[in-house]
């Protein structure tokens, strides 16, 4: 499990990296420019172009080959992978904001191109029995990689810029290496290769599938949702800790520390928890912490008190953010493991292009009627409103468990 979750090391450092410490190479760049924070938002918002699209076609393709070595979800990621590093690591050697622009965008390409396969990897190696440990260490990988790529990679930053892009990606290089070489892909039952067609049989043929499972169609809305519940915190966060519990960023960076440990931890403990109580039965129970953890966030008025109480959200965000997928793999007919599982990763692409909008409109319209600073504080009610309305899609999620166990 360890090996098999490496990748995801690698690349959630890479996105924290690029999503956090771009930026500041751009800003030089356009020092002067009226359209600025636009050019920048365009750079760095551009992975919602390529998760729109890329995730669900790569997905149906990794169902539809097979190669005796490599298997049919590793080629993608062998391919994947030299993209993604050659683009990070030359992205901080460009000298225009435009060659910045193409090499950020090459790395949204190639991860979304090695992301949807892989993760479609999991349950092709992973006994049934394993699913949830699995995600809990993926879930860990996952918050050791936004640890590094916003905490460590700042202290390199600040030496030499180029610095934590170069070893960011060397470390996806290797990690790449470890995985293919040491996991192999069991050879999957010929019946459920489907027979190459054309884009548009293709095209019905994924109608026509996703229009079938009633099951998966609710669970995508739910998933949407649940990851839009922390990308609509996330651009917002650290200006809550300053305006809204008049804090600093170096003390909201603690807090974000003890949450991000909390996460990692609980992924890991909620992986054994779904395994052994049931995936859905656990969520549910985590859904529920979470909104608790969003209603303190709401009312709260003392950074104080988010030492105490935010790492309950990270709990509930632990849950919520780790379980989904090994969920999905119990809905998901296997012949069609790749489809869906990139129109997972298409969802959650998504909501990280449409929660920061619907976050920034709540604030704009709340600072109109609250006291100056605690508009932030609407940011919690908005990804609190989210859970309540995911579980009502979520409903009957022991049931569909059941069902297919």
């Amino acid at each position: 499990m360890l090996i098999l979750t490496l990748p995801t090391l690698g690349f959630a450092a890479a996105l924290s990296l690029v999503t956090m410490y771009l930026p500041v190479i751009l800003e030089p760049m356009l020092k002067g420019n009226p359209a600025k924070g636009t050019l920048i938002g365009f750079a760095i918002g551009g992975e919602g172009i390529f998760s729109s699209f890329i995730p669900i076609f790569v997905g149906v393709a990794s169902d539809r080959i097979w190669t005796k070595r490599w298997g049919r979800r590793q080629p993608f990621m062998i391919f994947a992978a030299p993209f993604m590093a050659a683009s990070l690591m030359l992205a901080p050697f460009q000298p225009s904001y435009v060659s910045v622009a193409v090499s950020t965008f090459l790395f949204f390409a190639a991860y979304h191109f090695y992301t949807s396969p892989y993760q479609s990897l999991l349950p092709d190696v992973t006994p049934a029995g394993h699913h949830g440990k699995v995600q809990g260490y993926q879930s860990f990988m996952r918050g050791g990689g936004m640890f590094m790529g916003m905490s460590v990679a700042g202290l390199m930053f600040y030496r030499w810029e180029p610095l934590p892009f170069i070893l960011c990606g060397l470390l996806i290089m290797i990690f790449t290496y470890l995985t293919v070489s040491k996991i192999n892909e069991p050879e999957p039952d010929r019946s459920h290769i489907l027979p190459r067609q054309g884009l548009r049989g293709e095209m019905k043929r994924i109608w026509r599938s996703t229009r079938q499972n009633k099951g998966i169609q609710r669970f995508m809305v739910a998933t949407f949702l649940w990851e839009s519940t922390l990308a609509a915190l996330r651009p917002f966060i650290m200006l809550y800790f300053i305006y809204t519990l008049g804090s600093n960023s170096q003390v909201g960076g603690l807090v974000m520390i003890m949450v991000g440990a909390t996460y990692m931890v609980a992924g890991i403990a909620s992986g054994y928890l779904a395994d052994k109580y049931g995936r859905s039965r656990v969520m549910q129970v985590g859904l529920w912490v979470y909104l608790g953890g969003c209603i303190l966030g709401t009312f709260m008025t003392d950074i104080k008190w988010a030492f105490i109480c935010l790492p309950i959200f990270g709990l509930g965000a632990s849950v919520v953010l780790t379980l989904p997928y090994a969920i999905l793999i119990q809905l998901m007919p296997k012949e069609h493991v790749g489809q869906f599982t990139g129109m997972f990763s298409m969802m959650r692409g998504l909501a990280n292009i449409v929660a920061p909008l619907i976050a920034g409109a709540a604030i704009d319209v709340a600072g109109k009627v609250v006291p100056e600073g605690r508009e932030y504080a609407v940011i919690w009610a908005v990804s609190g409103l989210m859970i309540i309305v995911s579980l009502f899609f979520f409903r009957g999620g022991k049931k569909q468990e059941a069902a297919n166990v």
